[in-house]
């Protein structure tokens, strides 16, 4: 495409003009040096100065639109080929600048959009951890609880046994755990990787600032990110310090309360089977602790796995969102072509016989199978009707229960919705199991009656004459007929997984076509901007040609009037001449437009642009 549309470009160069006449210079230039000096010029200024210096086998200057006016008082035809050489040179240096900045551009673009992209993630990451701080000290404020109302129990016992023996009340006893040091170190490791995020991303944001000032709106949203960022770190940083010094003084306490205990269960030391009984009740404690310890792990790593699932589910129900409302509409045109096919009626056989069978007992036999023909056609009539609305209904249903199962956010409080919901859809799909089976064997059953019944058919055609001949054919016909109904209803419930596989099919040609559409559409875009460019600089090449025509007008009549007249030849993307000297000019991009005034053919030729 690029290199079409440089040909098109250099073909807009040379602006085209036709002349009656044709002659010789007075003076023969050197052939060589004109060629040596035209071989960087484009094929139609080539010919334009083939033409306008007879050299080799070059059509006639009536094919060309611009030779005449290059002789000026001033220049010789050496600069003026230069000049023109110039000019041709400029245009592709500037294609090329275009271009160049087009892809420097979209360069900008995809690292403003990397740099985007980095920024949130480093955003999410921060946002984890800052929650998963809250979260640990939501667990040390619950075990700082605990550990008080264990240190309330311990009291009230010691007051008792202090009673029991006579003494004076003791201070109040408090027995506190330090916290685990893996946790600390795990959230103290936690701090340092938000920080080292932290300064990543500024020193990202240092390097990228002149990404931001080439984009003033994203730089201006990236800012406000990483402020608030800022804002909310430097929050989570102070909360965490204020729940720290906290913690710290409320260890020093309890250390001072533990030694405090120390010293008096050293003035304890003759009572040993009170210090005994202590003992037990802290190694009772110490195993709750530890119990207690080891739920709350259990807890966690059951919370991570929930979150897990419910990550996986959203995923998943992202994923079938398009799928359900897909299998939604192929079931409304499937109901609508089920309810057209699913009116199966059965119309009976009347069937006569010669008067001479009707006092025969085997005649009676006969009229009673038909009856009972008549009924098992009814009874598979409604039978049918009932099966295809059941399917359909049950469908219509699974689909429903699927479609409020991905409704549903997977929380705490729907997992067990969840799980009744797909219960209920695996008792229903067994049902209809059950009921499919259920009906193959009764419409088998059906299938052996019909067999017996065409066996007695066939013995009656067989001793049935003249008028019963047709009654037969009749029968097996509405029979074959309604058999075919049968595999056509099973046909199309198996021809849903096709519609499907059509369907998907259809989606990725329309979302490739939309491509494509919008390739072109961007291709058109950067056609039409190198086209005005070629345009204007046309135009100023045409502009200078007129001013130096101007300038010399006695030089352009006596070069004209000292050529040959010749067969004016006729090029198909060229213009073409009238006969009495007047110069036609015809649009090059539609070929229809023709005109002897120049200004009309452009304005023209600014319109057929406009309208490609």
């Amino acid at each position: 495409m690029s290199s079409q549309t440089e040909i098109d470009d250099d073909s807009f160069i040379i602006v085209l003009r036709s002349s009656p006449t044709t002659g010789m210079y007075d003076t023969e230039l050197d052939k060589s040096q004109i060629e040596d000096a035209m071989k960087d010029l484009s094929l139609e200024a080539n010919m334009a100065f083939k033409a306008q210096f007879s050299l080799g086998d070059s059509p006639s200057p009536s094919s060309m639109m611009a030779a005449s006016t290059l002789i000026t008082d001033d220049r010789s035809t050496q600069e003026l080929q230069r000049r023109y050489a110039e000019l041709l040179d400029e245009n592709v240096v500037l294609k090329e600048t275009l271009k160049e900045n087009n892809n420097t551009i979209r360069k900008q673009l995809m690292l403003i959009s990397e740099c985007q992209d980095s920024t949130l993630e480093a955003h999410m990451s921060h946002s984890q951890k800052f929650k998963e701080t809250m979260e640990f000290i939501e667990k040390l404020r619950k075990e700082n609880k605990h550990l008080k109302q264990e240190n309330a129990h311990l009291v009230k016992e010691v007051a008792k046994v202090n009673n029991e023996t006579g003494e004076k009340k003791s201070p109040q006893i408090e027995f506190v755990t330090s916290p685990d040091d893996d946790t600390i170190n795990k959230l103290t490791a936690q701090l340092e990787l938000v920080e080292k995020q932290r300064r990543q991303v500024i020193a990202d944001n240092d390097k990228l600032k002149w990404l931001l000032e080439a984009a003033n709106q994203t730089a201006d949203a990236i800012t406000k990110e990483r402020d608030d960022l800022r804002v909310k770190l430097d929050k989570a940083e102070y909360e965490i310090s204020i729940k720290d010094e906290e913690h710290a003084r409320n260890i020093k306490k309890k250390m001072v309360i533990i030694d405090d205990l120390n010293c008096k269960l050293k003035s304890y030391s003759l009572m040993v089977d009170e210090i005994s009984k202590r003992d037990a009740v802290f190694q009772s404690l110490q195993t709750e602790h530890s119990m207690l310890q080891n739920e709350l792990k259990k807890a966690q790593i059951k919370i991570l796995d929930l979150e897990n699932i419910k990550l996986e589910f959203e995923q998943h129900k992202s994923g079938t969102l398009e799928t359900v409302k897909m299998y939604k509409e192929q079931i409304q045109e499937m109901n609508n072509k089920i309810k057209d096919v699913q009116k199966t009626v059965f119309q009976p056989v009347d069937l006569s016989l010669a008067t001479e069978n009707e006092s025969s007992s085997e005649y009676s036999t006969y009229i009673a199978n038909v009856k009972r023909y008549d009924r098992t056609l009814k009874h598979l009539s409604e039978y049918l009707n009932a099966l295809t609305n059941g399917l359909s209904d049950s469908l219509v249903h699974s689909l429903g229960v699927v479609a409020s199962l991905h409704d549903y956010k997977l929380e705490r409080a729907s997992i067990d919705r969840v799980k009744s919901g797909l219960s209920e859809l695996r008792l229903m799909i067994e049902k209809q199991h059950k009921t499919a089976i259920s009906n193959i064997g009764q419409v088998r059953g059906t299938l052996v009656i019909f067999e017996g019944i065409f066996k007695d058919y066939n013995e009656l055609l067989k001793k049935s004459v003249t008028k019963t001949e047709n009654v037969p054919a009749q029968l097996s016909a509405a029979l074959l007929a309604r058999e075919q109904e049968i595999t056509a209803l099973r046909a199309e419930l198996a021809d849903c997984d096709l519609l499907r596989a059509q369907a998907d099919s259809y989606r990725s040609d329309f979302e490739a076509e939309r491509e494509a559409r919008e390739k072109m559409a961007s291709e058109k875009e950067t056609i039409l901007t190198d086209l005005r460019t070629a345009q204007r600089k046309i135009k100023e090449l045409t502009n200078q040609l007129e001013e130096i025509r101007i300038l010399s007008p006695g030089l352009h009549k006596s070069v004209t009037s000292k050529r040959e007249p010749t067969k004016s030849t006729a090029v198909s993307t060229t213009t073409t001449t009238t006969t009495n000297g007047n110069t036609v000019y015809k649009c090059p991009k539609c070929m229809r437009f023709s005109s002897n005034q120049y200004k009309a053919m452009e304005e023209h030729f600014d319109d057929c642009l406009d309208d490609f």
